[in-house]
């Protein structure tokens, strides 16, 4: 049991510490890949069903098959119209709370490549099911088909019934997604056997399925995530755009304006409404946010994604954050919050506490609505800079006076890196703190005063860039760093080297961590003051992405 559970920490590490052009959530059902696909969405007047059948598998769609893909032209067969109506009576069938079954309307066919959805964890173990996760066929030829399913009122239920055999199971493998307008309401799961699907009009966000397999990921109208790390506390909310508003008490009078203009008047509101309330204690204390932060989101496929606040996006399916951060200088003991809001829909809220060891989840629900967080890291130590000196040259010691250095002399490789290593991760450390002041402070220790707002402004592009989600990412790590050659300056205390190497990106924000490792090459000037090394200039001459 130890192994088994072990085995899926390792496996799940792996995922979510995926990097940032992969997608923040990862199905291990291996739905995706199924040889044949079926997408359906449930509009206002009708059923949208989108069919990728494997050329394998078309035996089982015998119905949808053209007269002319026949290799016996001799062969009698039913009017398209029959065989169509025949294929949603007993094929793919589609039926309402009344018992009607829906009949179907052919929109378009005809030969494609199925559309390639990458699975990164294809033909691996499922460390839950010790099953080998399935790859998508070799062969990529498909039938495309799609198929609209009528109605005139709006059924508070569908039963869905994909091709069964004698005994009620599958004919064939189907993966299928499924929505309700533009909400998801399942990631990629098995259409194995029937389905009943219970509709929610007046807010698609809460149709589900009955059985508690067919789910999605998001599914919580309310999220909160607590995140403990040196130097500042962010609290950040993720709430449908119905509930905010009704908690914020926000109304547009204006049903003229646009899309952005709506937007920015919401951040702004929320905003204002955050910014003198004291929503956290911090070791007893009660703080007021120093910054707010609002975007807006939408749950797909592969996990929330961060949408421009140009963007339309249906009401139903767009997510509000509000990311709170409380600026520290230690780790505090405790911290504790209570949530005010909870919607008539669902009387408990996951909670996410994340510190430096890692997350913890919980629920809070009405009856006790307070969270928080408690210091139990035994072996946490605050990040500091350590003066790097490294000595080159010849130096010596003279009594009553001390250490004089003679000359200075170029380091060699090995001495070079060592400086370089030093000096990088106190950069490093300084781009830890997150008040103005104080890291101006951190910084100087590390940089040469002469050219301090141009040398962090270069420093920035490797130190803090910009992740998905507006937020700003910081380097965990350097690895791999190497002395491409060594230059003498003009001022003998120094030299200029310079530098490849690779470091390892981070930013946590919406519940998930944003990882990518990128590698990058960079200018130093090095320069010796008062037995300490300090960075006098930086360029870099590229960063990219490692794929």
């Amino acid at each position: 049991m130890t192994i088994r559970i072990f085995t899926a920490i390792v496996f799940l590490i792996l995922i979510f510490t995926s990097t940032l052009a992969r997608p923040d959530w990862v199905n291990l059902t291996g739905a995706e890949t199924s040889p044949n696909i079926a997408e359906i969405y449930v509009l206002d007047d009708h059923v949208k069903l989108v069919l990728e059948i494997y050329v394998g598998n078309l035996e089982a769609f015998d119905e949808l098959i053209p007269d002319d893909w026949l290799k016996d032209s001799s062969i009698k067969r039913a009017p398209v119209e029959e065989r169509l109506q025949n294929f949603a009576d007993n094929k793919f069938q589609f039926i309402t709370d009344t018992g009607e079954k829906l009949s179907a309307n052919l929109i378009l066919l005809e030969p494609r490549l199925r559309i390639d959805r990458k699975s990164r964890f294809a033909g691996k173990i499922n460390p839950y099911t010790k099953q080998r996760i399935p790859e998508a066929p070799e062969d990529k030829r498909v039938l495309y088909v799609e198929i609209n399913y009528p109605f005139k009122s709006k059924p508070e239920t569908l039963t869905i019934i994909p091709p069964l055999d004698e005994e009620g199971r599958a004919l064939v493998s189907i993966g299928f997604i499924a929505y309700h307008k533009s909400v998801p309401i399942i990631d990629f799961r098995y259409l194995g056997q029937t389905a009943k699907l219970n509709l929610d009009w007046q807010d698609p966000w809460y149709t589900k399925f009955d059985n508690k397999n067919l789910t999605r990921h998001h599914k919580y109208p309310l999220m909160l995530y607590l995140y403990v790390e040196p130097r500042q506390v962010r609290l950040e909310s993720l709430m449908r755009i119905s509930d905010i508003a009704e908690l914020t008490g926000f109304n547009v009078e204006d049903f003229n304006a646009s899309v952005e203009d709506k937007h920015q008047l919401l951040i702004k509101h929320i905003k204002n409404y955050y910014a003198n309330k004291e929503t956290l204690q911090i070791d007893g204390d009660s703080f007021k946010p120093d910054s707010i932060r609002v975007e807006f989101l939408n749950a797909t496929l592969s996990g929330l994604k961060v949408i421009d606040v140009t963007t339309a996006v249906d009401k139903y399916s767009l997510l509000v954050g509000v990311s709170q951060q409380y600026l520290i200088e230690t780790l505090p003991q405790k911290i504790e919050s209570r949530w005010e809001f909870f919607n008539q829909r669902i009387d408990r809220i996951p909670v996410i506490v994340t510190d430096p060891v890692g997350p913890l989840q919980g629920l809070i629900d009405k009856d006790d609505p307070e969270f928080g967080w408690q210091n139990y890291l035994k072996k946490y130590s605050e990040p500091v800079i350590h003066p790097v000196e490294d000595e080159t040259g010849w130096s010596i010691s003279i009594p009553f006076i001390g250490e004089i250095k003679l000359f200075n002399q170029m380091p060699d490789q090995q001495e070079a890196l060592s400086i370089v290593d030093g000096v990088l991760e106190n950069v490093r450390i300084a781009f830890i703190e997150k008040e103005p002041g104080n890291f101006s402070r951190e910084l100087g220790k590390v940089i040469s005063a002469k050219q301090a707002d141009v040398t962090k402004n270069e420093l920035a592009k490797l130190f803090s860039p910009k992740v998905t989600g507006g937020a700003v990412g910081a380097v965990q790590a350097f690895n791999d760093v190497q002395i491409v050659n060594l230059q003498e300056l003009n001022n003998p205390d120094g030299f200029s080297t310079t530098v490849n190497g690779s470091a390892k990106i981070s930013a946590r924000h919406w519940g998930h961590v944003d990882q990518r490792l990128i590698k990058f090459q960079i200018l130093l000037d090095l320069i010796e003051v008062n037995k300490q090394w300090h960075l006098a200039d930086l360029t870099v001459i590229d960063i990219k992405e490692s794929k």
